[in-house]
Protein backbone atom coordinates (compact mmCIF):
# COMPACT_ATOMS: atom_id res chain seq x y z
CA UNK A 1 0.00 0.00 0.00
CA UNK A 2 2.86 2.33 0.84
CA UNK A 3 4.39 1.77 -2.61
CA UNK A 4 1.07 2.74 -4.16
CA UNK A 5 0.87 6.00 -2.23
CA UNK A 6 4.50 6.80 -3.04
CA UNK A 7 3.86 6.20 -6.75
CA UNK A 8 0.77 8.40 -6.59
CA UNK A 9 2.66 11.30 -4.99
CA UNK A 10 5.55 10.86 -7.43
CA UNK A 11 3.22 11.16 -10.45
CA UNK A 12 3.23 14.42 -12.41
CA UNK A 13 0.23 16.63 -11.63
CA UNK A 14 -1.03 16.61 -15.23
CA UNK A 15 -1.29 12.79 -15.12
CA UNK A 16 -3.33 12.95 -11.93
CA UNK A 17 -5.64 15.55 -13.49
CA UNK A 18 -6.18 13.31 -16.54
CA UNK A 19 -6.84 10.29 -14.32
CA UNK A 20 -9.37 12.27 -12.26
CA UNK A 21 -11.06 13.43 -15.46
CA UNK A 22 -11.24 9.81 -16.68
CA UNK A 23 -12.71 8.57 -13.38
CA UNK A 24 -15.35 11.30 -13.35
CA UNK A 25 -16.45 10.48 -16.91
CA UNK A 26 -15.08 13.65 -18.51
CA UNK A 27 -12.33 12.02 -20.53
CA UNK A 28 -12.30 11.53 -24.27
CA UNK A 29 -11.21 7.94 -23.55
CA UNK A 30 -13.32 5.13 -22.12
CA UNK A 31 -13.31 1.36 -21.88
CA UNK A 32 -15.51 -0.81 -24.08
CA UNK A 33 -17.80 -1.62 -21.17
CA UNK A 34 -18.26 1.99 -20.05
CA UNK A 35 -19.56 3.29 -23.39
CA UNK A 36 -22.59 1.01 -23.55
CA UNK A 37 -25.67 3.18 -24.04
CA UNK A 38 -23.69 6.31 -24.94
CA UNK A 39 -23.18 7.93 -28.33
CA UNK A 40 -20.25 9.95 -29.65
CA UNK A 41 -19.65 11.86 -32.88
CA UNK A 42 -16.33 10.11 -33.51
CA UNK A 43 -15.24 6.74 -32.15
CA UNK A 44 -11.92 4.93 -32.34
CA UNK A 45 -11.99 1.33 -31.14
CA UNK A 46 -8.53 0.12 -30.11
CA UNK A 47 -8.43 -3.67 -30.23
CA UNK A 48 -5.42 -5.17 -28.47
CA UNK A 49 -5.86 -8.63 -26.97
CA UNK A 50 -2.66 -8.39 -24.90
CA UNK A 51 -3.81 -5.23 -23.17
CA UNK A 52 -7.32 -6.63 -22.66
CA UNK A 53 -5.84 -8.82 -19.94
CA UNK A 54 -7.94 -11.93 -20.24
CA UNK A 55 -9.04 -14.79 -22.42
CA UNK A 56 -12.75 -14.01 -22.74
CA UNK A 57 -12.42 -11.95 -25.91
CA UNK A 58 -10.05 -12.07 -28.89
CA UNK A 59 -10.14 -9.51 -31.66
CA UNK A 60 -7.21 -11.29 -33.23
CA UNK A 61 -9.36 -14.41 -33.68
CA UNK A 62 -12.28 -12.66 -35.34
CA UNK A 63 -9.96 -10.77 -37.68
CA UNK A 64 -7.79 -13.78 -38.58
CA UNK A 65 -4.52 -12.97 -36.83
CA UNK A 66 -4.89 -16.03 -34.59
CA UNK A 67 -6.49 -19.38 -35.30
CA UNK A 68 -9.42 -20.65 -33.25
CA UNK A 69 -8.41 -22.74 -30.25
CA UNK A 70 -9.49 -26.34 -29.72
CA UNK A 71 -11.98 -25.10 -27.09
CA UNK A 72 -13.40 -22.54 -29.54
CA UNK A 73 -13.88 -25.23 -32.17
CA UNK A 74 -15.50 -27.63 -29.67
CA UNK A 75 -17.82 -24.89 -28.38
CA UNK A 76 -18.83 -24.01 -31.94
CA UNK A 77 -19.60 -27.66 -32.69
CA UNK A 78 -21.64 -28.01 -29.49
CA UNK A 79 -23.54 -24.74 -29.95
CA UNK A 80 -21.94 -23.17 -26.87
CA UNK A 81 -20.82 -19.57 -26.49
CA UNK A 82 -17.34 -18.91 -27.82
CA UNK A 83 -14.68 -16.26 -27.56
CA UNK A 84 -15.86 -15.14 -31.00
CA UNK A 85 -19.44 -14.61 -29.76
CA UNK A 86 -18.29 -12.49 -26.81
CA UNK A 87 -15.88 -10.49 -28.96
CA UNK A 88 -18.48 -9.79 -31.65
CA UNK A 89 -20.95 -8.54 -29.02
CA UNK A 90 -18.33 -6.22 -27.56
CA UNK A 91 -17.34 -5.03 -31.03
CA UNK A 92 -20.99 -4.29 -31.81
CA UNK A 93 -21.34 -2.24 -28.61
CA UNK A 94 -18.29 -0.13 -29.42
CA UNK A 95 -18.96 0.32 -33.15
CA UNK A 96 -22.61 1.25 -32.65
CA UNK A 97 -21.62 4.22 -30.44
CA UNK A 98 -20.37 6.24 -33.45
CA UNK A 99 -22.70 8.86 -34.90
CA UNK A 100 -20.47 10.23 -37.70
CA UNK A 101 -17.17 8.40 -37.96
CA UNK A 102 -15.65 5.14 -36.80
CA UNK A 103 -12.04 3.95 -36.83
CA UNK A 104 -10.99 0.44 -35.85
CA UNK A 105 -7.37 -0.12 -34.81
CA UNK A 106 -6.20 -3.72 -34.48
CA UNK A 107 -2.95 -4.84 -32.90
CA UNK A 108 -2.48 -8.34 -34.29
CA UNK A 109 -0.03 -11.11 -33.48
CA UNK A 110 0.10 -11.81 -37.23
CA UNK A 111 -0.67 -8.57 -39.10
CA UNK A 112 -0.19 -10.08 -42.58
CA UNK A 113 -2.67 -12.92 -41.92
CA UNK A 114 -5.14 -10.51 -40.30
CA UNK A 115 -4.94 -8.15 -43.26
CA UNK A 116 -5.67 -10.95 -45.74
CA UNK A 117 -8.55 -12.22 -43.60
CA UNK A 118 -10.00 -8.73 -43.17
CA UNK A 119 -9.87 -8.01 -46.91
CA UNK A 120 -11.47 -11.40 -47.67
CA UNK A 121 -14.22 -10.97 -45.05
CA UNK A 122 -16.33 -8.53 -47.05
CA UNK A 123 -16.90 -6.46 -43.90
CA UNK A 124 -15.13 -3.43 -45.31
CA UNK A 125 -15.18 -1.55 -48.61
CA UNK A 126 -12.13 -1.09 -50.82
CA UNK A 127 -9.82 1.52 -49.32
CA UNK A 128 -11.27 1.31 -45.80
CA UNK A 129 -8.52 -1.00 -44.53
CA UNK A 130 -5.02 0.40 -44.16
CA UNK A 131 -1.96 -1.31 -42.71
CA UNK A 132 0.14 1.04 -40.61
CA UNK A 133 3.81 0.01 -40.71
Amino acid sequence: MRRGWCALFASPWNQLQKYRSYLSGHSALATHQVVKGSEFLHVMVVMDDKLAGGNQISYDKIFGGTKLSKTDTENLENGKETTIDRTLRLLYVTCSRAEESLALVLWSSDPAAALVSIKDSGWFNEGEVVAIP
